[in-house]
């Protein structure tokens, strides 16, 4: 039976994604907020219909009048769809290049003014680093997902220090948040879709006053701990 509903599941977001998509796409072109609208409503329905429920915790935790740095884990391709629900404003993402020549999703990504990390290269993702502060400076958060890749088994790993140099740098706080079930709903190297619930939980921000350099390792690990305290992995 779970195969059965996992291919109708692909059919469901490949249909949404090209009669909804497409129009999302042409309002992002217009406006990155309007995009941000109607991406909100095709990751709606297009979870509603596969039965996954997105629940949000601690949305009243964060100051979303101003910008910040957000970081969280990495689970699956689920994450963007889920997160757009949870978050009330717009704002921009840093993702893997690759991510930018996935069919639509990848068009919408480019013209919302996500940025792409090519990971192979430091000089090029210092460039993109830099791109993102000019973002976080004219007043858009910046999310990023510090893993640099989604998980293999479920758990959460070590997180670069990319985007803690970015916050630091723009003295930034850091939300926290974390992502529960969405591996359950389609684990690494299955095509497998299990209805169920995601959870998006976001943390206290956290300041970057007082580090640098010489104590980045402290703020790392201060923020993987507190995406690491909501897992329920």
């Amino acid at each position: 039976m779970n195969a059965l509903f996992s291919v109708y599941a692909w059919i469901v977001w490949a249909l949404a994604l090209v009669i909804l998509g497409l129009p999302a796409l042409l309002l992002t072109v217009i406006s990155p907020r309007l995009g941000f609208r109607a991406a909100k409503v095709l990751a709606g329905v297009a979870l509603f219909l596969t039965g996954i429920r997105v629940k949000v915790i601690g949305r009243e935790k964060v100051d979303w009048s101003r910008p910040h740095v957000f970081m969280g884990n990495h689970q699956n391709l689920l994450d963007p769809f889920a997160y757009v629900l949870a978050i009330p404003v717009f704002m921009v993402g840093i993702e893997k290049k690759e991510n930018h020549r996935i069919p639509i999703y990848g068009w919408i990504s480019r013209a919302w003014g996500n940025l792409p990390i090519d990971r192979s290269n430091p000089g090029a993702a210092r460039e993109t680093i830099a791109l993102a502060a000019e973002r976080f400076k004219e007043g858009t958060s910046v999310t990023i997902l510090p893993e640099g890749t989604r998980t293999k088994d479920g758990r959460i790993g070590p997180f670069k220090k990319g985007g803690f140099h970015l916050a630091v740098g723009t003295g930034s706080d850091i939300v926290p948040f974390t992502f529960n079930g969405a591996y359950e709903r389609l684990k690494a190297g299955s095509w497998r879709i299990t209805p169920g619930t995601i959870e998006v939980v976001f943390s206290e921000a956290i300041p970057t006053e007082g580090y640098g350099k010489e104590n980045l390792d402290e703020l790392v690990e201060r923020v993987r701990g507190a995406v690491c305290a909501n897992f329920k992995g």
